[in-house]
């Protein structure tokens, strides 16, 4: 079983926003600020940064469920970092509630929790 995470552990990522992390569907721009979809992707690699650290030989981890919550638009081309911090964590399971800054303040929060699976088994799936 996985090598449980210490709750209150914290891991960042700095990146700029790209032009493909704009918010888009069906090849038509919705707006030129950092899209949900790409703030849900940066929130699960975080998150899996902390979880590879503690999986075991044969284990992977899969996404169960995500939440984004936007509080301030930021535009491509800014820098942002995500801070995300282990708040549940189990031999099975990992909890994690990220924080988007942008120029010092709140842009957006977001909740990940990843499981863990036997990887031959999953991949049989």
């Amino acid at each position: 079983m996985m090598r449980t995470a210490t709750t209150g552990t914290v891991v960042t990522m700095r990146l700029t926003v790209a032009p493909q992390d704009h918010a888009a569907f069906d090849d038509e721009v919705v707006h030129e600020l950092y899209g949900t979809a790409s703030i849900v992707r940066h929130a699960e690699q975080v998150s899996r940064w902390i979880l590879k650290r503690h999986l075991e030989e044969g284990e992977e981890g899969i996404g169960a469920t995500v939440s984004v919550e936007h509080h301030e638009p930021v535009p491509v081309g800014a820098q942002v970092e995500l801070a995300a911090t282990v708040v549940e964590a189990t031999a099975s399971r990992l909890v994690t509630e990220i924080v988007v800054l942008h120029e010092g303040a709140k842009a957006a929060t977001a909740s990940v929790t990843q499981v863990v699976v036997d990887a031959d088994r999953f991949a049989d799936a």
